[in-house]
């Protein structure tokens, strides 16, 4: 606490001497209210119009996303064509046109990086938030490592909430749907005097599970989330602003864990542990023939899977508007603490489960950056940005059993404990200058240079318990890159503008906790090229299309040994090529209809000495293999929704429907595509009535995956089997919702 508090005053005292400008350009502000019709975003850290960004972006606005049904980033992938948001295991790993994580080693980053109000989220598990006061989402596609930095190689999603306001203001919600859904939601913010206001957000939810265990007939022990969060703003002056803020959230699923064997291929229906315990010790222990699960609404993992997350930290943000432009200041301290169980085998005999007590992240952030006005044709940005933090497995539990089946109960026969730890250090800078040297055309020039020092620890080498915690020989590593940004964007209209640009990202690299005779894993690189062309035909209609190219090295895939080791390889090149768009048409004043879709070619150019494995039925083989022309995982050939809203007036009160329709080609679950997701199609949508007799009152239906579609959301592949688990099924309700 007391670097924040030095950091904040250092900011602070920067500010101070210019605190009577006249404010003149904003940066890093939560998104304000569209004008004209004009949707404005935050991407290039200043408001600008959407149109007059050099770069593919879907920004959402929380009308948007609660029509969609959209409660939590996982629930990206319906609205935002090109992004797939999937799980390994409880990890959340979103795919921005077929750059994604592929594992969840210690210190390991998703590439997508995650904004919260403009403070990074550097824990990957950490990332599947709550939304019960988001004001805007921009799902930035392509690398940003100028601005973004490191981590950033698909893209970035950057989530506002609401500020707090000098009027006062409320909104809230109650939800019941199908399987006992209870969610509740509110958000109040009133002026505490002239220069001080605050903010109180807060949700709830609680909801049975969605299938039952093909023994016991129990269903999963379903899900129940919480989110607090409070702001307080001070606004001495019209120039000059700081909002403190501090949130607490817990969240408690079964459902990524409670899976089934895919295919049935599990060591569960070998006849003995030899794959586990050995040719000597496995036959002493028969496995006892258990049912799979054959429905979507059914699970065979043990009963008492789960992933509790909880998460809590504050932030203070401080906001300068001078003459010559506008400082940001913003520090925030994030402490997550992770507590799950999984059932490595997906079948109904007690064979293996994984577990974490716990696994924690803590970590200090802090970024600066100036963003000036326009001198004439020049204009630049420039900032600093700090990490500091660990993670740390305290207890990495795989426990083998004694097979049983239950309700009989489990019974240890063999502990594996790892203890470790990633500590990280990063230090970049960053910036960029924009000219306008005729009218009509804007070129910008920029990148950021990292640092990033890591030290690792650990006390288990290859299955190997140590005496002592053991630092890797090589500490500390780093990892440092420059990754530029160019972009080109000339004025068609003043409602449209063709651009493009060239630009690269990084992920970070990382040291293998399970063995130390491997090589850190080289950082993932990627040069990216993009033209693209967005704008308005006539009034009514805006639109976008781009067109992308990526180079791809040192791509970072995973191979899971349960009990011994979790290995992070490089693989050797990648590209990515393909083209999306978006469409909005305002057919009338009541009727709206849009849609989006994304067409994507992305393949191994040279992966000649890829680890993967082969399914044998009772568990995986680890082989080495070409993977050359393999498609990337989680990237389908296309995907594409459409929505239609419609609302119209009548002297009873607005009456309103909205659908949504998601389809998506099939795609790889894992890196050598051998479970494949098959094509899919889900149908969202709500109707509503706004009674015209009580101001602010909304009362709605409600349904998502309408269709009932059974698909993969997460995998867990090990040499012990394939472990998959299904997406939510059919869920439908009524809320009540009220504003002023």
């Amino acid at each position: 606490m007391g670097k924040l508090l030095k950091v904040i005053l250092a900011g602070t005292a920067l500010a101070v001497p210019g605190m009577t400008g006249i404010a003149s350009a904003r940066a890093q502000d939560a998104p304000p209210a569209a004008s004209n019709g004009d949707i404005v975003v935050t991407a290039q850290r200043r408001s600008e119009k959407l149109v007059d960004v050099p770069m593919s972006i879907v920004a959402l606005d929380a009308e948007a996303l609660s029509q969609a049904g959209v409660s939590n980033t996982s629930d990206l992938t319906r609205v935002v064509p090109g992004v797939a948001m999937t799980f390994y295991g409880s990890f959340l790993q979103p795919a921005v046109r077929g750059i994604t994580s592929t594992g969840a080693n210690l210190g390991e980053n998703s590439n997508v990086a995650m904004y919260i109000d403009g403070l990074y989220q550097p824990q990957q598990i950490a990332t599947l938030i709550d939304l019960p006061d988001v004001q805007q989402i921009e799902v930035l596609k392509g690398p940003q490592g100028a601005l973004y930095g490191q981590n950033a190689t698909g893209g970035a999603i950057l989530v506002s909430s609401l500020m707090p306001s000098f009027t006062a203001t409320g909104k809230f919600s109650a939800s019941y749907g199908n399987y006992n859904d209870v969610q509740l939601r509110g958000y109040a913010s009133a002026p505490l005097s002239d220069t001080v206001a605050a903010s109180l957000s807060a949700s709830y939810q609680d909801r049975d599970g969605f299938r039952r265990q093909v023994v016991t007939g129990q269903r999963d022990l379903g899900l129940t989330a919480k989110v607090v969060r409070g702001k307080l703003l001070f606004k001495p002056s019209s120039s000059f602003n700081v909002t403190a803020t501090a949130y607490y959230a817990e969240r408690r699923d079964s459902s990524m864990y409670a899976g089934f064997a895919i295919n049935g291929n599990s060591i569960g229906h070998a006849a003995d542990l030899s794959g586990l315990l050995g040719p000597d010790l496995g036959p002493l222990f028969p496995i006892p023939a258990t049912p799979d699960a054959t429905k979507p609404g059914e699970f065979s993992t043990s009963p008492d899977v789960f992933t509790k997350i909880r998460s809590k930290g504050a932030s203070l943000r401080a906001q300068l508007d001078l003459d010559a432009g506008t400082i940001t200041s913003i520090s925030g301290l994030t402490s997550n603490r992770i507590i799950y169980l999984s059932d490595v085998d997906g079948t109904a005999a007690n064979i293996g489960e994984a577990r974490a007590e716990p696994l924690t992240g803590r970590y200090f952030v802090h970024d600066t950056n100036f963003a000036s006005r326009r001198f004439g044709a020049f204009e630049f940005l420039v900032g600093a940005f700090y990490l500091d933090g660990n993670e740390t497995f305290g207890n990495n539990i795989f426990d083998i059993f004694v097979p049983t089946v239950p309700p009989s109960p489990k019974v240890l026969l063999a502990p594996l404990n790892q203890y470790g730890k990633v500590e990280k250090q990063i230090i970049a800078g960053y910036g960029e200058i924009t000219v306008k040297p005729v009218e009509k055309l804007t070129l910008t020039a920029g990148g950021r240079y990292t640092k990033e020092r890591q030290k690792t620890f650990s006390d288990t080498l290859n299955g190997v318990t140590l005496p002592e915690v053991v630092p890797y020989p090589g500490n500390p590593v780093t990892f440092s890159k420059f990754t530029p940004r160019i972009t080109a964007r000339y004025e068609l209209t003043s409602d449209t503008n063709v651009y493009a640009s060239w630009g690269k990202g990084f992920k970070s690299g990382v040291v293998n906790t399970t063995d130390y005779s491997l090589d850190p894993v080289k950082p993932e690189t990627i040069t990216a090229y993009e033209v693209g062309v967005k704008g308005r035909i006539a009034r009514t209609v805006r639109f976008g299309i781009a067109g992308f190219y990526y180079d791809y090295t040192n791509l970072q895939a995973v191979v899971y040994v349960p009990g011994k080791a979790y290995i992070t390889q490089n693989a050797a090149a990648a590209r990515v090529k393909g083209v999306d768009f978006d469409l909005s048409w305002e057919v009338t004043p009541e009727l709206t209809l849009s849609g989006g879709g994304a067409f994507l070619d992305a393949k191994y150019t040279d992966f000649q000495n890829a680890a993967a494995f082969v399914s044998t039925g009772t568990g995986n083989l680890q082989i080495t293999t070409d993977l050359s022309g393999a498609r990337l995982l989680r990237a389908p050939k296309f995907s594409g929704n459409f929505s239609a809203n419609y609302a119209i007036e009548t002297s009873a009160g607005r009456i309103g429907a909205y659908g949504s329709l998601y389809h998506t080609s099939s795609y790889g679950m894992e890196p050598g595509n051998r479970i494949k997701q098959g094509a899919y199609t889900t149908f969202d949508g709500e109707l509503s009535f706004a009674p015209s007799g009580i101001e602010g009152l909304r009362l709605v239906l409600w349904g998502k995956n309408l269709t009932n579609k059974a698909y993969l959301a997460s995998t867990l592949t090990s040499t012990l089997g394939d472990v998959g688990s299904y997406a939510p099924p059919r869920t439908f309700g009524i809320r009540a919702e009220f504003g002023f």
